[in-house]
Formats: C-alpha cells, structure tokens, sequence
C-alpha cells in the first residue's frame, strides 16, 4: 500500500497562525520518532523481523494477509475479521487467461495466483496485472507469500513461493516475477507449500515429503511415505501432519523428517482406508481431514489417535475449513457439512445441488464454497450462514475454488477470471 500526502503553503495573512501549527506538528514528529526509535529497540513494531519456532509454537497470521492455501499455517481457512456483509458490490475482474484450480493468496497490495501454465501477480486494489510468468508447467497448487509480517515466515525473504506439476518448487520475486531460484523434485506437485521460518514444506506423487530452506533454496530432508502426498501440509504444534493416498496421517518433525506418530483410516462408506487428497486443517489439538472413503476425521493431535468419524454420502476431496469450534467441508453427495469440532455432531448440513471438489473458506460469519457442476460453465459459488447454513449469496461462477478475503477484499477465482469483491458503501 502507498499513502501520498501533499502540502501547501499558506496565504500571507495565515502565515504566523501557520507557524504556530508547524512548530506543534514538528514536535509531534519529534515524539513519533522517539517512539519510533524506542520501540524498534523494544520490539513494539520489530514484528517483521520476527522467526518461527520450528519447536512448537502456534503461529498467527495477520487478518491484513492470506499468505497461504491454509490462510493459517494450521490450514484453518478462515478470517473472521473479513466482512462478507452484503450486499457485495464488484471491485475489478480480471482474466489471467487459463483455468485456476486452487486459490490465490493475497499479501502486500497483491493478489498472486497460479493457472494451468502462469503465475500472476495481480494489484489488489485495481485488477491490473503486474507480472505474468510462464511456469512451464500446470499449477494445481495455491503458492505461498514469505516474509510478510506476522506470518510464520516474518523476517524471511519476500517470496513467492509456487510449485508446478512438473516437478518443480519456483521462487519468484512477488513484485516483479522474476525468478529468484527453482529446485527440482523429479515428480509432480499439487501440495500448497507451507512455509515455516526457513522451512518449505511440499510433498509429491511419488509420495515423499520435503523440506525445502527458503533462503539457500537447498534440499534440507526428504522423506518417503509410501504414497502420494496432495493436499497442503499444516502446522500442529511442534510437527508437521498431512495425509497420502494410502489413507494415512502423518506427523513428522519438521527439523529433521523423523516419523513422530502415523495413523491408517479405519474406514468409510466404502471397504478399505480409501485416499487423504484434501489437506489436513488443525485446531484446539484436533486434526481434521476428510476421505475418498466418505468419512471426516477428528485425530488427537499429540498422538493420532481417532476421536470421532462422521460419514458422508461420497468422496471427500474437499480440505475442511475450521472456525468458531466448527469443522466444514464439502462432499460429492452435494452437501456442505458443518460438524462440531470437539465432538463430530452434525450442526447442519446444506445440499448444493452439484458435487463439492473444492474446500470451504469462512469469511466474517459465512462460509463460503464452489460447486463443481456438470460443465465448467455451470458451477457456482456460495456464501452461507456459519451459524444455520442458510444460502446468503449466490454467484454464478465457480468449480473450484472458494474465496480467500482480507479485510474490505473479498477475492474470488472464478474458471480463469479473478474478482475482487467488497461490501457495498
């Protein structure tokens, strides 16, 4: 964001009863410097050079950015402090050119996006597109945005961090494009990076996690987890957790890979553990994830231990969003499903009238989904009631992707085309 100021000078007759208010003004600057200089030294306003702590700390994020798929390094999707008041008025739309397949993520007056084969940068306050890379490659992931202030990478450089189904993890300069560096895995990603402090976390199809450092863009471990990892990894106290297309959670430590705890689906409406391809959401010392097997679990953080299962009428592909001790997620029986999050009782659930692919985003006091229709043209999005599940709004583009939102922006990814959309004055 930029703030311009100008000044004037005053007529002649105004000029002493100017001087007065000069003199008042340059000491109030004299203070704000002195307060300035002094909470530099005690850290009031030291928080961009703040590091995560790889050893167990919660890490916050500031409702002013959506840095990750997660929003939250615990993959919470959510921010409450964003309006979704309606009525909603359109701030710009803009057509990257090719489809989007997971959110965006917004930091620093930007709004940066991956497609089938670009990422984009795009100015958060008019639409305009600031930069287009050729990524060589689809992008089926949300990128990452580093070293923005109160997030777990504060303090890092600033990135933006995207990787490609060809294999590679890219960083780009996120007011330019340029690419900073690219390192390659050798097998296809659709993980959403979490970033924490130095560490870059993705998994792959051929099954292995990997932790990437941010700034010598060097391998620091991999592991193999005996099958493909998709969804976005997520933060649960001092490990990593993510499930992989044999039905299993995983926490490892995300200093050095080693195996903390694994968990197998016990299973769902069909035989078997069925596939974790969404990402893992945690909460309150909960993890949530839900199946290709229909079923929604709860794990004991600490150790993985399965607290409740509920069942849904079909494939689970969706990541859930948790807020205000509420768990949702969408099916491929139609429904968006609000569970309590301590105990797995049904709140409400709301049939849609297509399948749910994508993953939920609470916004203010909705909670917001896409639909994935019969034909790419036919999906919708929807905001609902936290509270009731009531349908509030209805927008007539979708599939894919839910909304991520800051405070006064609410950014959809509709197909190919990005808005930007903000309560009505």
């Amino acid at each position: 964001m930029t703030t311009q100021r100008r000044n004037r000078r005053p007529s002649r007759r105004a000029q002493i009863r100017r001087r007065r208010i000069v003199a008042g003004v340059a000491g109030v600057v004299v203070v704000l410097i002195v307060i300035g200089v002094l909470g530099g030294f005690s850290g009031v306003f030291g928080n961009s050079t703040s590091s995560h702590n790889t050893s167990g700390s919660t890490s916050a994020t500031d409702s002013a950015s959506w840095p990750t798929f997660g929003n939250t390094p615990q993959n919470t999707r959510a921010n409450t402090a964003a309006s979704s008041a309606l009525p909603l008025r359109t701030l710009w739309t803009t057509d990257t050119g090719q489809l989007i397949e997971l959110p965006p993520v917004i930091g620093d007056g930007r709004v940066i996006v991956g497609n089938y084969g670009y990422a984009l940068g795009i100015d958060l306050y008019n639409g305009a597109i600031l930069w287009k890379r050729a990524a060589g490659a689809y992008i089926a992931a949300s990128p990452a945005l580093t070293g923005l202030p109160h997030t777990a990478s504060a303090g890092q450089p600033q990135r933006a961090i995207f990787a490609t189904m060809a294999g590679h993890v890219l960083a780009l300069d996120p007011g330019t494009g340029a690419v900073v560096w690219d390192v390659s895995l050798g097998s296809s990603i659709e993980t959403s990076p979490l970033v924490l402090g130095d560490g870059i976390f993705v998994g792959t199809r051929a099954g292995q996690v990997v932790r990437i450092s941010l700034t010598t863009h060097q391998i620091v471990w991999k592991v193999q987890t005996g099958a493909s990892v998709k969804g976005a990894i997520a933060e649960s106290g001092s490990d990593i957790v993510f499930g992989n297309y044999a039905g299993q959670v995983t926490a490892l430590n995300p200093a050095n890979g080693a195996l903390v705890w694994r968990t197998t689906d016990p299973g769902g409406t069909s035989s078997g553990p069925g596939r974790f391809y969404g990402a893992a959401a945690v909460a309150s010392g909960r993890i949530f994830i839900g199946n290709t097997n229909g079923s929604v679990l709860a794990l004991n953080a600490a150790t993985g231990a399965v607290e409740w299962t509920q069942l849904t009428g079909s494939y689970v592909y969706s990541s859930p969003a948790v807020a205000d001790g509420m768990v949702f997620i969408g099916s491929y029986d139609h429904y968006l499903y609000a569970f309590n999050a301590a105990t797995g009782h049904l709140v409400w659930r709301h049939s849609l009238g297509a399948p749910i692919s994508g993953s939920p985003a609470v916004i203010g006091t909705s909670v917001w989904i896409a639909t994935l229709g019969a034909t790419d043209a036919s999906g919708h999005t929807y905001a609902l009631s936290v509270t009731t599940g009531r349908v509030e709004l209805t927008r007539p583009a979708g599939r894919f992707a839910a909304p991520v939102a800051i405070p006064g922006f609410i950014v959809d990814a509709e197909l190919g085309t990005v808005s930007a959309l903000a309560p009505a004055k």
